[in-house]
């Protein structure tokens, strides 16, 4: 069992929009021209070889982080291509919705205005550092906006969104129980962290973490629906997002010289 990094939560969920994150989009009709673009995931083949698991380092940005691999997965399932998006704007933009100072964390509801309303940036736009840092970089043109997302309340409706090849972030409390490789039941008390949940190990979910490679093997884990249902029932704050309706700028064509 890996031990609980210390100093590196950072979802404040006890600071959480509720009332914010009432509405959202029925799951049926997505994916349905993205479908080609969802890798077949094996045990050669995981969801960190698409998505590559970086390390939070003791800021409490867990939130900004999983906010940014949602929108790397989205822009890949949308354009085929990779590209690496802001974490400190995830973190540090939501901050500023939540009206929190300090390094306290943020919540999701924050997270989601900056993927919906206000848009969100890339890596080389600004830069995340390992160290508590909110100052905003001037110029930024936040060009990328994910238009669809959707809260979920059961846990059967979020696997079938998973099933879809969609993300899911999530806003959880997180004790000894969630450091597992494979987790089965959800903590009731702890601190709050949030990750990104995408496709299916058979049964259950993968889960992608911000503390690195080094934790738990290879900074993944998986998750049972039942655990999925308990964080659900103890308060957990569970957002999936779609490519559908993605804006984003218009990749530039790639062309082969011909000799």
């Amino acid at each position: 069992m890996s031990e609980l990094p210390q100093g590196t939560l950072g979802y404040a969920i006890d600071d959480e929009h509720l009332d914010e994150l009432a509405e959202g989009d029925d799951p049926i009709e997505l994916m349905s021209h993205f479908a080609d673009a969802v890798p077949s995931f094996n045990e050669q083949i995981k969801p960190d070889d698409i998505v590559k698991v970086v390390n939070q380092g003791s800021v409490g940005s867990c939130q900004g982080n999983a906010l940014a691999t949602v929108f790397q997965i989205c822009y890949f399932l949308a354009t085929g291509r990779f590209e690496v998006f802001s974490r400190a704007a995830g973190y540090y933009l939501a901050q500023r919705k939540d009206g929190i100072r300090g390094d306290r964390g943020s919540t999701l509801s924050g997270g989601r205005w900056v993927a919906t309303e206000h848009g969100m940036c890339l890596d080389s736009d600004w830069e995340y550092v390992a160290r508590y840092n909110p100052k905003e970089p001037p110029g930024i043109d936040y060009a990328y906006k994910l238009k669809v997302s959707r809260p979920f309340r059961d846990a059967d409706e979020l696997v079938a969104w998973i099933k879809l090849g969609l993300p899911v972030q999530t806003g959880v409390r997180w004790g000894r129980e969630m450091n597992q490789e494979r987790v089965t039941s959800a903590s009731r008390s702890g601190g709050g962290h949030s990750t990104c949940l995408w496709c299916m190990d058979g049964a259950d979910i993968y889960n992608i973490n911000s503390w690195g490679k080094s934790w738990n093997g290879d900074g993944l884990q998986t998750w049972t629906k039942s655990a999925l249902q308990q964080m659900i029932a103890r308060g957990g704050t569970f957002i999936g997002y779609s490519p559908e309706r993605f804006e984003y700028p218009k990749p530039e064509p790639i062309t082969f010289e011909v000799e």
